[in-house]
């Protein structure tokens, strides 16, 4: 029987919540939501000897932050070209810089000082391009990118992309040695730790059902009492409730579907993904996969649908996908099928900033494990007053659509947009 339990909690076991406390009347800052962001905002405020409070509607850990595919480095869904064309040229370097280089060397950092045992591995991602078109734009792209920094990426021509993942499905691809894997749910679980231990409280299973103006301060309601606080961060990313009027009107939660197969062995997998690479790719199913830490099993996710669907449908579309990929796996079985949400900005920015006087820091767009605690530190760092919070982030403008109200009833139609973009995809593809 398929699981619908992320494999990452077979070794990190099932997030909890921490021993439940009395919630302070009063604290500095109170944190909305305990994934990577809000975690890694309290661990900054507290070590500046800030109290915060850190509060999750669930466990801390169960949403996105740990449940997701698990790779980590920078990355973004625009080019530099469309960076500079929306932000011009220095607004539009800087973003990339940060998105690519920056919070990929602050999450690693972080690991790494504070001793996190998250299964973190060095082993590069490889994404391959979709068509011959995309390969020579990329390749441009990148040659760009190496004027203004050093991205430590190469481009992989078709002959050789087999050394990366055996399949012909792609024209070519393009390798970014600084990115790697790690096991999110252990990560989460870890920052839990690590934010505590800072002098952060930590409280699970506790709602935000509202946060209200008292006088120079905001008053944060939940069904376990009130609490004063003189600022407040929203870092709830695709778990965005509406009692945060300003950033639920900003943030599609978007379905994020995974699976991972039952155990093929070390050889098996290694003649599908002979370097254990991350692996994604360009085209618009944005599928993902990789090896698990162990290298024994197949991760992948993929675009499934856009809304939510029975797990059983999902499970399948997963497996017809890898069975695209991989044409020569051979028979298996699909273990584990999960899912969380993504929280997507309408301009595929991550953006940080203040509004009616609540912080948030929020929109990465696919690319949490490394936004999410680069620009939760950011974000405290604003809160604190310090000038080394500044961020290209926080100087773009968080936008909505006339349509999005909150509740993300236009993703149905979306999916049939997608899917009929797969077909043509597949039509008019073109090397």
């Amino acid at each position: 029987m398929t699981s619908t339990d992320p494999l990452w909690w077979e070794d990190a076991g099932r997030p909890s919540s921490p021993p439940r406390q009395e919630l302070p009347g009063e604290a500095d800052v109170v944190v909305i939501g305990a994934g990577l962001t809000g975690l890694t905002a309290a661990r900054t405020l507290a070590r500046a000897g800030r109290s915060v409070v850190v509060l999750d509607r669930g466990a801390p850990g169960i949403g996105g932050s740990g449940c997701n595919g698990g790779m980590i480095g920078g990355g973004h869904l625009l080019s530099l070209d469309e960076m500079i064309g929306r932000y011009g040229t220095e607004g539009g370097i800087s973003l990339i810089r940060e998105a690519q280089m920056n919070s990929t060397d602050f999450a690693r950092g972080l690991i790494a000082e504070e001793e996190i045992d998250c299964d973190l591995q060095p082993t590069g991602r490889f994404r391959g391009l979709w068509n011959r078109r995309e390969y020579e734009e990329t390749a441009r792209h990148l040659e760009r990118l190496e004027q203004h920094m050093a991205v430590e990426a190469e481009m992989v021509p078709p002959e050789r992309q087999r050394e990366d993942v055996a399949t012909d499905l792609y024209a070519g691809g393009i390798i970014y040695h600084r990115h790697g894997a790690l096991n999110p749910a252990k990560f989460v679980a870890g920052m839990v730790e690590v934010a505590r231990r800072h002098g952060a409280l930590v409280q699970g299973d506790t709602p935000v059902t509202a946060v209200q103006p008292a006088g120079s301060a905001l008053s944060v309601e939940t069904d376990r009492g009130t609490v004063r606080a003189g600022e407040v961060l929203a870092a709830t990313n695709g778990y965005t409730p509406r009692a945060l009027r300003f950033a639920y009107r900003r943030i599609v939660p978007v379905p994020s579907f995974i699976a991972a197969t039952e155990e093929l062995g070390e050889d098996r997998l290694r003649e599908l993904i002979p370097r254990g690479r991350m692996i994604t790719e360009s085209r618009d199913r944005h599928c993902y996969y990789r090896p698990s830490p162990d290298g024994k099993r197949l991760v992948l996710g993929g675009r499934a649908a856009m809304a939510p669907v029975p797990e059983r449908f999902a499970t399948f579309e997963l497996k017809r996908l890898i069975r695209q990929i991989f044409p020569q796996i051979g028979d298996f079985e699909i273990t584990h099928s999960w899912t969380g949400r993504a929280g997507f900005s309408h301009d595929f920015v991550p953006h940080v900033g203040r509004h009616d006087g609540i912080w948030h820091a929020m929109g990465y767009s696919g690319n949490g494990n490394t936004m999410a605690p680069y620009l939760g530190h950011k974000a405290a760092l604003q809160i604190l007053g310090d000038p080394e919070g500044d961020t290209a982030f926080a100087r773009t403008e968080f936008p909505t659509r006339w349509y999005d109200r909150g509740r993300p009833w236009f993703l149905p139609f979306a999916d049939v947009l997608f899917r009929a973009k797969d077909v043509r995809s597949r039509l008019f593809r073109r090397r």
